[in-house]
């Protein structure tokens, strides 16, 4: 099993040069009561768009 994952972390509000792809992100490990699901492909939506522009 792999100890990361891929991930796009918004470093501030801004243009797209704010997005920063990581492919060695660890990945989380749940606590009791909670799941950790697979992601194999995300889309964007207009509130992640109005979050990023502030």
């Amino acid at each position: 099993m792999t100890k990361t994952m891929h991930a796009v972390h918004l470093l501030a509000y801004d243009g797209l040069e704010q997005l920063c792809y990581k492919d060695d992100v660890a990945i989380p490990r749940p606590k009791a009561g909670d799941v950790l699901i697979n992601v194999l492909a995300a889309g964007i939506n207009n509130t992640d768009i109005n979050t990023r522009i502030g």
